[in-house]
């Protein structure tokens, strides 16, 4: 495809935040812009050049020059939008989580593959330089041992459908330490995943979790993450580090930094490196349409939550 006309739901500041580094990417155009909010996405179409905006779904599916749909609304439409965009032939770049169960993401994998259609999932820290570095550099440190991943934001979510279950799934898990599943799963591929424990926090009043803290085992390497929102830390603290046999790699931010990350093998910085973050994921975006290939789905991570808080479902293998 020469060119590639992007249909945005949800014009937020994450949805923002994508389409203002689309001037980097020649082939791809704001082509229309849905928000519930109508001034809202009135106000992002003129700022950005899309030619249509409204305040339906199903209306920016049929808007002209849409061939590919980024999904940034609050996590509980995800699956049914993506799966209505796979219906009349769309690409789909969706928010993190997919979906809020593990069935409900594995169906939606399936429309895509039914649909031909690629489905991306924007697992920003997973496209990032610093963790092809850490990628790279695994084999050095022979087989891991133990991995342990932590997310600690010193911040809130801003929105306040983050705090409603119904739209958000979850809380300080669902938001932060999905990146730290990913991570780890698409590091190193088990074939079992089993969780051992998980302990959710809802120390702030929330009807969702502030802190969670899971032990799990992948091909039975124990592996601990622990997240949380408004951490009482001096900055925010986003690490995963993997030690092996012969030695230790550690991908994490730096200084508190939400844009600035490093990989180190022992006490040795491989790859410092400041990004825009969604530069990153437009690139990989970019690339998987090219080559007609997206990024692999680990259905393991919504097994993972499906048993954390409690709901049924078995661990993917």
């Amino acid at each position: 495809m020469d060119h590639i006309g992007l249909g945005l739901a949800g014009a937020g500041w994450l949805g923002e935040s994508l389409i203002k580094e689309l001037a980097a990417f020649p082939r791809f155009s704001l082509a229309a812009v849905q928000d519930v909010d109508a001034a809202r996405a009135a106000v992002v179409a003129t700022d950005y050049d899309a030619a249509w905006h409204g305040t339906e779904y199903e209306a920016l599916l049929r808007a002209p020059g849409v061939d590919a749909v980024v999904i940034c609304t609050p996590n509980a439409f995800h699956v049914a939008q993506a799966q209505a965009a796979f219906a009349v032939g769309k690409h789909v770049l969706v928010q993190k989580p997919l979906a809020l169960t593990g069935g409900d993401a594995r169906a939606t994998v399936g429309a895509a593959n039914h649909a031909g259609k690629l489905l991306f999932v924007d697992y920003s820290y997973r496209y990032l330089d610093t963790v092809r570095v850490l990628r790279e550099a695994l084999p050095s440190i022979g087989l891991p041992r133990r991995i342990s991943g932590a997310f600690h934001n010193v911040y809130g979510p801003g929105k306040g459908w983050f705090f409603d279950p119904r739209l958000s799934g979850g809380g300080a898990l669902v938001d932060l330490g999905v990146h730290l599943l990913d991570l780890a799963l698409d590091l190193l591929h088990p074939a079992v995943t089993v969780l051992e424990r998980a302990e959710l926090s809802h120390t702030q009043g929330l009807q969702v979790e502030d802190a969670a803290r899971l032990v799990l085992r992948l091909d039975g390497v124990r592996m601990h993450v622990d997240t949380s929102w408004n951490a009482n830390r001096p900055c925010t603290e986003m690490a995963l580090e993997l030690e092996g046999e012969r030695g230790r790699l550690r991908w994490e931010n730096v200084d508190g930094s939400f844009f600035r990350f490093r990989t180190l093998h022992d006490d040795r910085c491989l790859l410092e490196r400041e990004t825009p973050l969604r530069t990153d994921t437009l690139r990989a975006f970019d690339q998987a349409l090219a080559s007609g290939t997206a990024p692999p789905v680990h259905l393991a991570v919504y097994e993972l939550l499906d048993r954390a808080y409690g709901r049924a479902g078995q661990i993917a293998v």
